[in-house]
């Protein structure tokens, strides 16, 4: 009830900012995955032959790809085009402490559009989600990939190499800076299992390079973006990045959100390969061992290659277990605390027509109401059911009552 009512609550956010919904298959062709360009996403799908056809078949592991594949395949959709969708997705991975093979996702996407609008957009509806579900203590973080890739550019890094790097990266959260430092160099122990992570073998000079960018920090976003621009001068790339920076960070103002909690932040990098430009994602101030609730970006080339279009496309996808299971220990899962408002008890068999017409009438009503289906049990069996399911009240009705015209309602 708790997973329902959340889903309701964002659902109605994302329908007030336009978002229709959309279904797309759990199963696609495993070339339309496997192609993907999600990094190491993309080696860890389930995958089978489908002897019949003839085809290799997989499990979807995320929704955006299906997107993709869907828009490519419906030219005649009206751009943009703006949905929402929840649904399981699938990954071949080692179940641990929140992390299934199997899990759901709630995705808002805009397909069609260059515009940093939708990016604006999409960046607001993650936070007012967030405040309708009773967590206004968020922060949600944004960067511009152009920049990132403008800054290994600068220490040097091969375009080539860019992908990798980024994958390191946007790993400091779990291993920090001086793993992400040994991850880009020789290589380093993993803590916890003691593996030896092998490194990208970058140069020290590239490394330190690359370290300067990220290091650069200001008292505010005025001046941490004039840093960047002043480091990264020259450089290709970077001013179309900062412009769009600059239309982003002006779009989310207008729309009058929170831009103290949207915060720019030139550490953050994403490690799904297809993404193009802004990429955010979202944590929660008083749980931040959640880690990241809501992630997402622009992704400007998925489309064309299923369609050979040019297809600029923007989304964010919510973690529905983590989100969850944040609410639920922030005492903020909602709903109602019961599901059945009265339990009609079966007293006396020969009555059972009476009970079936009380039950209907309350229905009739608006009341979520249950008839015990066992006529034989004892009171006491059919009470402790409703005790059992936080039923609030039983109506109690035998021949008596009847002849008086009269109910027992016993309050739970």
């Amino acid at each position: 009830r708790h997973r329902q009512d959340m889903l309701a609550r964002i659902r109605a956010v994302f329908e007030r900012f336009g978002f229709r919904p959309l279904e797309t298959p759990v199963v696609e062709f495993a070339r339309t995955l496997t192609g993907s360009k999600a990094g190491e996403t993309s080696q860890r799908i389930f995958t089978w032959h489908h002897e019949e056809d003839q085809v290799d078949l997989g499990l979807r592991f995320d929704l955006t790809v299906p997107l993709a594949r869907y828009v490519a395949g419906n030219p005649h959709l009206r751009r943009p085009f703006k949905r929402y969708q929840t649904g399981p997705v699938f990954r071949v991975d080692k179940p641990g402490a929140g992390r299934f093979r199997e899990f759901t996702q709630f995705d808002i996407d805009c397909v069609g559009t260059p515009s940093m609008l939708a990016d604006a957009e999409i960046l607001v509806a993650m936070g007012a989600a967030l405040e309708e579900l009773g967590l206004p203590h968020y922060t949600i973080r944004w960067n511009h990939r152009g920049i990132l890739n403008a800054a290994l550019l600068r220490a040097g890094i091969d375009a080539a190499r860019s992908t990798d790097v980024i994958r390191v990266l946007d790993k400091e959260d779990k291993i920090g800076v001086e793993g992400v430092r040994l991850e880009l160099g020789s290589g380093r122990v993993d803590e916890e299992s003691g593996a030896k992570i092998d490194g990208l073998g970058l140069p020290e000079e590239q490394i330190d390079g690359l370290m300067t960018f990220l290091d650069l920090s200001a008292a505010d976003d005025d001046a941490l973006i004039e840093a960047i621009t002043s480091h990264l001068n020259g450089v290709k790339g970077a001013d179309d990045a900062l412009r769009e920076v600059a239309d982003l960070r002006s779009f989310v103002a207008a729309l009058g959100a929170p831009t103290e909690r949207i915060r720019f932040a030139p550490r953050l990098a994403r490690g799904m390969d297809y993404y193009t430009g802004p990429i955010f994602e979202a944590t929660l101030d008083d749980l931040p061992h959640f880690g990241s609730i809501m992630g997402g970006g622009r992704y400007n080339e998925l489309v064309s290659r299923f369609s050979g279009e040019q297809l600029p496309a923007v989304g964010a996808s919510i973690g529905v277990d983590r989100l969850l299971a944040a609410l639920e220990e922030a005492g903020q899962a909602g709903g109602r605390a019961h599901l059945t408002d009265v339990l009609v008890t079966t007293m006396d068999k020969k009555l059972l027509p009476e009970y079936l017409t009380l039950v209907s009438e309350l229905r009739a009503a608006g009341l979520v109401a249950e008839i015990y289906l066992k006529p034989k049990a004892r009171l006491g069996d059919q009470l402790k059911y409703a005790s059992d399911w936080d039923i609030p009240f039983a109506v109690i009705m035998g021949e008596d009552e009847i002849k008086a015209g009269e109910v027992t309602v016993k309050d739970l």
